[in-house]
């Protein structure tokens, strides 16, 4: 019977969803931790680094074994007479030998040239960490904007949900006035609209929550499925506050936002961009330089040592006839006094490509000193916005206060109260948009100053 009861309860009972909190904070680490392109942009930092001690080993000398056996069979029965055929020497003997070389060569002077690779590598590996930032402000920027677009749409579905229980709630009283004979069937079709119309802008918001969650999960690998059991931290961590009419409005705007003094000296020429560009540009220098370089001539220095041994029957006893034969030590040169004026076109080429890439930089950096200019001018509207709806919530709020004692004493009926209540509803939604473009803008602006760091 104990058993029958308690079913009965839990199946009676509806069971309350638990909220999922979800903040910015986390959303940005978990996209930060999963993102792909960052993880292969580390991955390059490392190719960079192993390809920077590739070039600097080329300053080492070099020491290298070569060794040779074979068997040479002549078949000229001994006619044959010694031959050369380039680098190849024919030999008129049947007979086995070996031979093992030792070379030491050391690039001895190259006006510079070696000095240069390493220099442009250093540069590279520095312009890999630097697209490392990038891409990672990129996704700070992109988690920013489905964030707040999903806090957004959020807001609406959980205001709209309250403003449409009081239009129902009004739908029936001026149903029950109508049947009476109180009220006309015009003012009972007004009221259905207005459902209808919070209907549908409830159902747009959830569809377009879905779609931004979508796009997060795409970046946190996370799955959203319960979008009714979320709830969203502000970006900027200060306190959710679930009804801003119950809160002293005043002191929440001056301890959110007012009196928060962001100043924000945004030069593009300081920016990681405007670095990126620099290190291209010195890159495409160093190749010039070496270009130039490359017209005089340079000096190796060498040195080998050759043991050599044959036998015309035996290959053991070639082997252990293998003795000193040859040690040379010399210093070769070499100098191109013409190809084809090749050298020429490929300095023209990289001097083009300078120009091109300074110009590049200077778009580059006019589009985001441009960017920037857009978005605090947003930010300052979206705070001159903050004051007409601070303004509009007071007022609406009086007028709630007035129809509530009104109501009191009998004196409205009811929709009038409901209405006002809706009004005040829809006045607080759109006061926390404004509160949410505010805090995502200020945090945009940060991340495109690199203040957020």
């Amino acid at each position: 019977m104990k058993k029958i009861l308690i079913l009965g309860l839990i199946i009676v009972i509806p069971l309350k969803t638990l909220a999922i909190d979800v903040t910015y904070k986390d959303t940005l680490n978990k996209a930060i931790n999963n993102s792909f392109d960052l993880k292969m942009s580390a991955v390059d930092i490392g190719i960079s680094k192993a390809q920077l001690k590739a070039v600097r080993a080329d300053r080492y000398p070099t020491l290298s074994m070569q060794f040779n056996t074979e068997y040479n069979k002549d078949l000229a029965d001994g006619r044959g007479y010694y031959a050369y055929a380039g680098n190849t020497m024919i030999t008129p003997y049947t007979q086995f030998r070996d031979m093992m070389y030792l070379t030491l060569s050391y690039n001895l002077f190259d006006f510079g040239i070696q000095g240069k690779k390493v220099h442009i590598a250093k540069q590279e590996l520095s312009q890999k960490e630097l697209s490392y930032n990038l891409q990672l402000k990129d996704l700070k920027l992109k988690i920013l904007e489905l964030y707040s677009k999903a806090q957004q749409y959020n807001n609406i579905v959980n205001m709209k949900t309250e403003v449409l229980s009081l239009y129902n709630n009004m739908f029936q009283n001026k149903e029950r006035m109508f049947k009476a004979g109180i009220n006309d069937k015009l003012s009972v079709m007004d009221e259905a609209v207005k459902i209808a119309k919070t209907q549908n802008e409830i159902e747009n918001s959830k569809l377009e929550l879905k779609n931004t969650l979508q796009d997060l999960s795409y970046y946190t690998k996370i799955e959203y499925n319960d979008t009714g059991s979320l709830r969203f931290g502000n970006i900027d961590d200060s306190p959710v506050k679930e009804n801003y009419a119950e809160v002293n409005y005043d002191d929440f705007i001056k301890t959110g936002i007012e009196e928060n003094i962001y100043s924000f000296s945004f030069d593009p020429y300081l920016t990681e961009e405007a670095q990126y560009y620099d290190l291209e540009i010195e890159k495409k220098k160093s190749e010039l330089s070496i270009l130039k370089r490359q017209l005089l001539p340079s000096f190796k220095f060498y040195v080998g040592y050759s043991l050599y041994g044959q036998n015309p029957n035996n290959y053991w006893s070639s082997i252990q006839d293998v003795g000193q034969r040859s040690f040379l030590v010399g210093i070769s040169s070499q100098y191109v006094f013409f190809d084809g004026f090749k050298n020429r076109a490929n300095r023209e080429k990289t001097k083009l490509e300078i120009e091109k890439l300074k110009l590049e930089k200077e778009k580059k950096l006019s589009d985001l000193e441009n960017k920037y200019k857009k978005s605090y001018e947003e930010y300052e509207t979206y705070n001159e916005e903050l004051v007409i709806n601070q303004e509009l919530l007071a007022t609406v709020k009086e007028k709630l206060t007035a129809v509530n004692r009104l109501n009191a004493k009998e004196l409205v009926e009811q929709n009038e109260l409901l209405s006002a209540k809706a009004e005040l509803l829809n006045q607080e939604c759109e006061l926390k948009q404004n509160i949410i473009n505010i805090t995502a803008k200020l945090e945009e602006l940060k991340i495109m100053s690199g203040a957020d760091l």
